[in-house]
């Protein structure tokens, strides 16, 4: 494997066709049983999986446990690298458990009053993470970790009464429910005793052949190679990278069909990063209150360069929050079910009724979580390409980001259930897209920096003074924490708060670049740090060629054009005209 520096795996998935899904489909029922079997064996030894590295995990396996129905060698191979993998990420997860266990407390619960039910204080948890991951000496993704640990151990408290105090309490046996086997362990994809692969990429097809049981056990190879079809993107990917070990994975549809997909993974070589002295400019992104995030790009003398970007999602929140509201219903009536269910004698005749509306529920369950879950992974990569896109239209050869230690509702949503299903979805986009931007700004050749987010939103980028926030900008005898609308008391500079922060996003993004063009090293700075020099906003030409907002912005609606103003010189556009009319509209 290529130095991981330089190249980063990439993997896409393709299922198999039909005339493989039987095969394919016992062979992972016979791996998953053996993997289950293996990890029941191996799960007092957890602890055993987060010392070693440096070997492959089949190998590590090997030395603890042979394999529980022997299907051969290599097939034992693929399996227990299976297992390795599995007991290796449930002990990084089991190393951040003993990080947040001393800080378990009833202050990370909320108590339950005639309003709303027990649940998580969430403020709470951010301070007591915030201050534990001050003294740890890792990057961002241990902060999301920890929070994510933390979070399960609340809610085993509201199952028990009582917080874990080992991490085999909080952490189930992680059994496999569907199939999952990779190749990492056999011979490679021309000399492999439990597959062989061959591409064409001229032709753009994969030949594949794998060994399997048949229906009555006996393991034999398959006597004609599986044609595949490779698409576009992935033949692209593997004439500019190298091939790696596939995977066979099973997936379930939301009619309950089982099917087998391979999963491609290929390794590509990253692009370059630029050299800080060729570093010019700098977009700013900031996770937003009224839209999902808000870009803004700056260059290195603190000047504001083309307009800002909003992606507002408030739509597409209020179709998940619709979807989250149909899984509870649905969970409601799975457990009302049950209850009855249970309560009838094992003999009697309307159990069998009960089995089959259950049935069917749970389907129903599993069809939304996928339906939630597509939604989240489209939006995710759109704004993540979306923000790659600014990137290369300003010439920004360095992404800053607002931490993700900070997670803001969006205060949409109709009373306090409305806007925390919005908080959730928002937390879980957000962290999507977190992780998309890493890897995407790797492989597209961009500097990726994350800056802290205290004091974003309430300071003036125009003078660096503090400043307050507002519902609205004709309302401002009350300064709320949660407001949209910025007003700084010292230069009179008004403006979106989203839009602000992004802008001090980039400021601090902007004093991060100067002193790595200085000194080749930097540390994270604060919004007050006098390296962090003020934005100069009526000079950088960002205005729309739309109607004037005035004093008094308010919604206008004319024909199919939904003009909603939040400050001058800015607007979200809604149209449904053509390209060439919408271009003229934004000028």
């Amino acid at each position: 494997m290529r130095n991981r520096r330089t190249h980063q795996p990439l993997t896409y998935d393709v299922r198999l066709p039909d005339e493989a899904q039987a095969d394919a489909l016992r062979l992972l029922d016979a791996s998953r049983s053996v993997v289950n079997q293996a990890l029941m064996l191996l799960w007092p030894l957890l602890d055993e999986f987060g010392s070693e590295r440096a070997e492959p995990a089949w190998k590590q396996v090997g030395k603890y446990t042979g394999s529980p129905a022997y299907h051969g060698d290599r097939q034992w191979r693929c399996e227990s690298e299976t297992v390795g993998r599995i007991l290796r990420a449930q002990a990084e997860r089991k190393k951040a458990f003993e990080l947040i266990l001393p800080i378990l407390s009833d202050g990370l619960l909320r108590p339950k009053t005639d309003k709303r039910p027990a649940g998580k204080n969430r403020p709470a948890i951010k301070e007591a993470i915030t201050t534990l991951h001050k003294s740890l000496e890792e990057d961002e993704t241990s902060f999301v970790t920890l929070q994510n640990v933390v979070e399960q151990a609340c809610n085993h408290f509201f199952q028990h009464d009582q917080f874990p105090n080992r991490y085999e309490e909080l952490q189930p046996l992680p059994l496999l429910k569907a199939g999952l086997l990779t190749y990492a362990g056999d011979d490679g994809s021309a000399k492999g005793q439990t597959y062989r692969l061959a591409l064409d990429l001229d032709k753009g097809v994969a030949l594949f052949r794998f060994r399997y049981p048949d229906e009555a056990g006996v393991w034999s190879w398959r006597k004609a190679a599986t044609i595949i079809q490779l698409p576009d993107c992935l033949k692209e990917r593997l004439r500019d990278g190298e091939m790696m070990a596939p995977s066979l994975r099973e997936e379930r549809l939301a009619n309950g069909e089982r099917i087998v997909v391979l999963d491609f993974s290929v390794e590509v070589k990253k692009e370059e990063l630029p050299a800080w002295a060729s570093v010019q400019r700098v977009l700013g992104a900031d996770w937003g209150v009224k839209t999902l995030l808000t870009a803004t790009a700056v260059d290195e003398h603190f000047q504001q360069v083309g307009r800002p970007f909003s992606l507002n999602t408030g739509g597409f929140d209020g179709r998940q929050a619709r979807t989250r509201r149909q899984i509870d219903e649905l969970k409601k009536k799975v457990s009302r079910y049950e209850q009855e269910r249970d309560v009838l004698p094992a003999d009697h005749s309307k159990r069998a009724w009960y089995h089959e509306r259950l049935a069917l529920y749970r389907r129903e369950i599993d069809c939304c979580w996928g339906k939630y879950e597509r939604r989240n992974r489209m939006l995710a990569h759109l704004a993540s390409n979306v923000l790659l896109l600014l990137c290369q239209i300003h010439g920004c050869s360095l992404l800053s980001m607002e931490s993700l230690k900070t997670l803001k509702s969006t205060g949409r949503g109709k009373g306090v259930r409305g806007r925390w299903r919005n908080y959730r979805n928002n937390s879980t986009i957000r962290g999507e897209i977190w992780r998309l931007l890493r890897y995407k700004c790797h492989l597209a050749g961009l500097r990726f920096q994350t800056a802290q987010p205290r004091g974003t939103s309430h300071t003036c980028p125009h003078c660096s003074e503090p400043a307050n926030t507002y519902r609205e900008p004709s309302d401002r005898l009350e300064a709320v924490k949660w407001g949209r609308w910025l007003w700084c008391d010292a230069c009179s500079y008004n403006g979106d708060r989203d839009y602000c922060a992004s802008v001090n996003i980039a400021r601090l993004g902007v004093a991060y670049l100067q002193q790595m063009k200085t000194t080749s090293k930097a540390r994270p700075c604060s919004i007050t740090d006098p390296r962090v020099k003020p934005v100069s906003y009526t000079g950088a030409g960002s205005v729309l060629l739309l109607p004037p907002t005035g004093n008094h912005p308010a919604r206008r609606v004319r024909g199919k054009i939904c003009f909603s103003p939040g400050w001058l010189g800015s607007a979200f556009l809604q149209s449904s005209q053509r390209k060439a009319i919408f271009l003229r509209l934004c000028g």
